[in-house]
């Protein structure tokens, strides 16, 4: 196969049988008991090693070994202190507006932590402040460090021996945490024209991390961190005080220009920094609200190891980054977060398959066994990967070899794979165990290979490979890597002619795949043109941790239609759908644009809709947009809603997206008596057609 095999799964996709008692473990690889074990009296034979294994005394039959049940839960109740969730807030802010909307949005984070939750405040600015949440005293009382230096765990113990008055439970310690968030100010250091403002944004965390490695050891814990602009002093600096030194670009990274010349320290700190926190199974999660660059690209790393998320906007004032907020902390029936902590997956194969890797927001242990397969895609060389948190969104993509096993295996019609997710939310700890299987074929024939090919799935996987590979590759060779991938899938699966590109042919099931990386190539995942660094690392992020559904949305947008003839429908992504007498809805899973073609645009202006004998147009106005919030609505990041008319300035999010079939070279070709096919784009971007002619140009030769 050219495209390894895989899966993307996602742990906490779905609900399942919740069983109240540990699971019942083979004793020789480690598999759970399932349906595909072969269960005879008090013993039962494991798919995986082939051991039997004998049933403990349950007083019933298992459920978990029942047909339907692939997919459980165990629960049982856990001896742990609670979650600690340490605030780290910038105060840098330019506006006492700005200022407001943060208070509002801490203050409804504050309202969505569990009532058993621990809490540590801190506030940065020049320097950091450790907040006292005893209520001891009568007034703010808080603990000042440099922001030059890292604050380290021993730096710590000798500056702040004890820590205890600086943690509360939100359940006593609500009313101070209220107060101190009602009268936080903006940093009080003075910021002289054409000067930044000193952030110290990277001792900030480094003190978040200490704290948590004192007071939550090995506890599934969140670093929530609330920036408003990029880090100027200490470790992790991003740009200089002094607006002369502009912040730096993808160009800057890759020549290693002035601009960039803290880029590769930043990240070694970060990389540091990861390291820590995953050791104890702690997150970093980052809200940014903010016109111009963070830091993200530094912090990816850290961020993405973790589990940790990304959510911006460009004002804390802004409805959908609170909507959003909603999700992040959305909670189950008892009170505990929906949000897994401190997770650890295994995945357990039978002798016939390998785990070669996984790709997501993780790390590998380092544990080794049988499944373990020679050759690596992404995180390889182990079977288990730690997330400190994962959520209903989170997935992983999971890829296998094939190889031949022990003697033995010859007859073997299926192979099995298992996966166990461990994590902790509450006061709970949970087990879930997914088992899966894929029927096996000895030396099988194109003709069966195709039947089994998943096009969007392999479109995930290979995008997620391609996201891996920017880590450590200019983005052009990556580009030039993925286009050798589909130009081996292509010529392993067509059929065709030598030297005669209009003879070739795709089966059904691949007619699509070209389409999506040729919109995979041009998007912001692995095109930097015109793009920041940070912008680029949170779409990246994103991408990493989306289900397969999701990820094609951001991959190729949805593009729908609505017209005053007919009903809705989706349309291809192209020019040719931009007309005057339609609407269009395009959804890039972080924006849902409604595009109102030029003849509705001025129908809207001429106020018809609040006539009463044009009611039908006001009805046909309400379709498009109730739809578009019913997607916003169900969607976590919350996606910014969009309204524009055609040639509005921000309709560029459109024609950004959009094939070019239609573009100003072609201008020259066309004739008066061409039918309207569209809008014309300027950009001098391969258009779909052109592209899949060079590729089945390229398939066919040589």
């Amino acid at each position: 196969m050219v495209i390894p095999l895989g899966c993307v799964y996602r742990p906490l996709a779905q609900q399942c049988l919740e069983i109240q008692r540990d699971p019942i473990t083979c004793k020789a690889c480690g598999g759970i008991l399932n349906p595909f074990c072969q269960v005879n009296g008090a013993n039962y034979s494991c798919p995986f090693c082939r051991q039997r294994d004998t049933l403990p005394n349950l007083g019933v039959f298992p459920p978990e070994a029942t047909q339907g049940n692939e997919t459980v839960e165990y629960v049982m109740p856990a001896q742990r202190p609670p979650a600690t969730f340490v605030f780290v807030i910038d105060t840098c802010l330019d506006t006492e507006e700005e200022m407001e909307g943060l208070r509002q949005f801490l203050l409804e984070t504050l309202e969505r932590l569990p009532e058993y939750a621990n809490i540590v405040f801190i506030t940065f600015g020049s320097a950091v402040q450790i907040h006292d949440l005893s209520g001891r005293f009568s007034y703010p009382r808080a603990t000042v460090l440099r922001g030059s230096h890292e604050v380290t765990v021993k730096l710590l113990d000798e500056l702040v021996p004890d820590l205890h008055p600086y943690v509360v439970a939100r359940s006593t310690g609500y009313e101070t945490l209220q107060g101190l968030i009602q009268n936080l100010t903006m940093d009080l250091w003075p910021v002289m024209k054409d000067y930044r403002a000193l952030r110290c944004t990277g001792a900030a965390l480094s003190a978040a991390a200490s704290i948590l490695q004192k007071v939550a050891p090995n506890t599934g814990s969140c670093i929530l961190t609330f920036l408003s602009g990029a880090c100027t002093t200490g470790p992790g600096i991003v740009v200089e005080t002094s607006r002369e030194h502009l912040i730096r670009t993808h160009n800057d990274i890759r020549d290693g220009t002035q601009a960039a010349r803290h880029f590769s320290s930043s990240c070694t700190f970060y990389d540091t920094l990861m390291r820590r926190i995953v050791a104890q199974g702690h997150s970093l999660n980052v809200f940014a609200a903010s016109l111009d660059q963070l830091g993200i690209a530094e912090m990816k790393i850290c961020i993405q190891s973790s589990g940790g998320v990304v959510l911006n906007a460009e004002s804390w004032h802004q409805q959908p980054f609170r909507n959003s907020l909603y999700y992040f902390f959305k909670q189950r029936e008892n009170g505990s977060l929906m949000a897994g902590f401190n997770a650890t997956f295994d995945v357990i194969t039978c002798p016939t398959w390998k785990v070669q890797g996984v790709i997501g927001e993780c790390v590998g242990t380092g544990k080794k066994s049988t499944s373990v397969a020679e050759s690596e895609v992404g995180l390889g060389g182990t079977c288990q990967w730690t997330s400190c948190m994962i959520d209903e969104t989170t997935s992983f993509a999971i890829y296998y070899d094939t190889v031949t096993g022990p003697q033995g295996c010859e007859n073997n019609q299926v192979r099995y794979t298992q996966i166990i997710t461990r994590y902790e939310t509450g006061f709970e700890k949970r087990t879930r165990v997914s088992t899966l299987t894929v029927g096996r074929v000895m030396k099988p024939t194109i003709q069966q290979l195709t039947v089994a090919f998943d096009q969007e799935t392999a479109a995930v996987l290979l995008a997620r490979q391609a996201l891996y590979k920017t880590d450590t590759l200019p983005p052009l060779e990556v580009l030039r890597w993925l286009d050798r991938t589909v130009l081996r899938l292509v010529r392993k699966f067509a059929q065709y002619t030598k030297n005669d590109p209009h003879s070739l042919r795709l089966p059904n099931e691949f007619t699509l795949f070209p389409q999506f990386m040729y919109h995979l190539r041009r998007s912001g995942y692995l095109n930097v043109f015109n793009s920041s660094p940070d912008e680029s690392s949170i779409l990246r992020l994103q991408l990493l941790k989306s289900c397969v559904e999701d990820s094609m949305t951001q991959i190729q947008p949805a593009l729908y239609s609505y017209t005053l003839e007919g009903a809705p429908e989706p349309v291809s992504l192209d020019s040719s759908a931009i007309k005057p007498d339609n609407i269009l809805i395009l959804d890039t899973f972080f924006e849902v644009l409604i595009h109102y073609g030029s003849t509705i645009a001025e129908w809207r202006r001429a106020g018809y809709a609040d006539q009463e004998d044009y009611a039908y147009f006001r009805d046909f106005l309400e379709v498009p947009m109730n739809d578009a919030q019913t997607i916003a609505s169900a969607r976590y990041p919350t996606p910014r809603l969009i309204d524009v008319c055609q040639n509005d300035p921000d309709s560029r999010i459109l024609y950004n997206r959009i094939n070019p079939s239609k573009t100003y070279v072609q201008m020259d070709q066309t004739t008066s008596n061409t039918p309207n096919t569209g809008d014309l784009v300027y950009t001098d971007d391969t258009s779909l057609e052109a592209f899949t002619a060079h590729l089945k140009k390229l398939a066919v030769s040589e």
